[in-house]
């Protein structure tokens, strides 16, 4: 590790009085320091009360000028003589406030270079320990590193005033929207009302035994949303190659037999529909990768990547739990699949989207008269459970039945919701076409 005793830690005393002398100066300078500036971005202590202080007077609504900034630091404790001389200075030593992103930019570069500092240390002792395995530790300094660069290490304590903020944005773009909704469409409009839509940093578990068509419901999902809403789907297939992907969502988008897809015995109407279908799939914000071995750490790399270059991602998608594993050590499979959910949850917080994660369901349905599933069917682990805002089931009539009148029959099962009702929603499976629809059965029956 390099000596670094004795050296000052990166820093711009200057920039940062310029950012201070300009809020008071500014209106417009004291929008931009806040959305792009924390507190801890300051080298000084005396630096940050003052902001810390500027921060709230913005957050309240209130003018940000000497008198209000004054009065706000001495409700933790009256300045001296000296500290209010030096506050009273710093719009003397602005030199213009029209270069405040400037300012910002320096304060911000010497923050980042303060903080891989840091986690070079951090890593260093790691490596020395030898403690775990090497493959892990790399994945950590990656992770120490992005976090570094993403300045998120320091803002999760917050007052609930910027709690209260964000929610009342949120309420805010939902009732503007008109669709009363929190979080993004599925398509499925029953569900949408149930869940308020998919929401920023929710874990949802979409389970089912096999045959229930997890898959299929998942990429209609993805469909709904990266093809007619143009949002950004990232699809992690550990089962499917990206091929059969793409041949599922041209015979779903086609509404073509997925039989004659896979046997090439298609129609010429049927290869024209595939064609068509081709230009919107191919304008979508659908991502899809297929490595069969990908852990949690390298799937935020790419997301991270990845948002880099779209500015945001709206959905993840992961096929499925049970192929997974971490490169930890862990007691057994139990233990692993705790770990893989926990990490899951913090990803989809890291990310900013919400992560559907598709499970296998124990053997346990099918030993009961009643085969719906329930939440104790959720297979290896009690984790799954805790860990997701939101469990659904997905369930066959036609699975366990021959009879005619249960052909097609299905339901989305919403068993567990964090902050909302659970509920069954009636849906028609069409197995040819590989796709799930909200469907209303009563007003089928009365038509017929």
């Amino acid at each position: 590790m390099p000596e670094t005793a004795g050296k000052v830690p990166p820093n711009s005393i200057e920039a940062e009085q310029s950012i201070l002398g300009s809020m008071m100066l500014s209106e417009g300078c004291a929008l931009a320091a806040v959305e792009k500036l924390k507190e801890g971005d300051f080298y000084t202590s005396q630096h940050r009360r003052i902001y810390a202080a500027m921060y709230d007077l913005v957050a309240l609504g209130k003018p940000v000028d000497l008198v209000t900034v004054v009065e706000r630091m001495e409700v933790q404790k009256e300045l001296s003589a000296e500290e209010l001389t030096y506050l009273s200075d710093l719009t003397q030593r602005v030199p213009s406030v029209r270069n405040i992103d400037s300012y910002i930019d320096i304060v911000l570069q010497k923050s980042m270079l303060r903080k891989l500092i840091s986690v070079c240390g951090e890593i260093s002792d790691m490596c020395f320990a030898g403690e775990e395995d090497a493959r892990e530790i790399v994945n950590r300094a990656g992770d120490l590193v992005y976090r570094a660069s993403e300045d998120r290490s320091e803002d999760t304590l917050v007052h609930m005033r910027t709690a209260l903020m964000e929610a009342h944005r949120r309420i805010s773009d939902a009732y503007r929207s008109k669709s009363g909704m929190l979080g993004a469409s599925t398509g499925f409009p029953l569900m949408d009302r149930t869940l308020s839509g998919l929401q920023e940093g929710q874990l949802i578990i979409i389970a089912g035994r096999p045959g229930m068509g997890k898959t299929s419901f998942a990429l209609n999902i993805a469909e709904n949303m990266g093809v007619r809403d143009k949002k950004i789907v990232v699809i992690f297939s550990l089962e499917m190659s990206r091929d059969q992907i793409g041949m599922r969502l041209l015979s779903s988008t086609a509404h073509t037999d997925s039989q004659k897809v896979r046997s090439g015995n298609l129609s010429e109407k049927e290869i024209n529909d595939l064609a068509d279908a081709m230009e919107p799939l191919s304008d979508s914000g659908l991502y899809v990768d297929d490595s069969s071995i990908i852990g949690v750490t390298e799937m935020q790399a790419k997301l991270r990547r990845l948002k880099r270059t779209t500015g945001k991602i709206d959905l993840v998608v992961i096929d499925y739990l049970q192929l997974m594993s971490t490169n930890s050590r862990t007691e057994n499979r139990q233990q692993e699949i705790s770990t893989l959910t926990r990490t899951l949850k913090i990803m989809a917080k890291d990310v900013g989207a919400p992560v559907i994660l598709l499970s296998q369901l124990s053997r346990a349905s099918e030993k009961r008269e009643n085969k719906k599933p329930m939440l104790s069917d959720l297979r290896e682990s009690g984790s799954i459970e805790q860990d997701a805002d939101v469990v659904i089931f997905l369930h066959r009539d036609d699975y366990y039945s021959d009879d005619e009148a249960a052909k097609g029959r299905a339901q989305i099962i919403i068993a567990k919701q964090r902050n909302g009702p659970t509920r069954s929603i009636d849906v028609r499976w069409r197995g040819d076409l590989t796709r799930y629809a909200e469907v209303d059965y009563s007003h089928e029956e009365e038509e017929g």
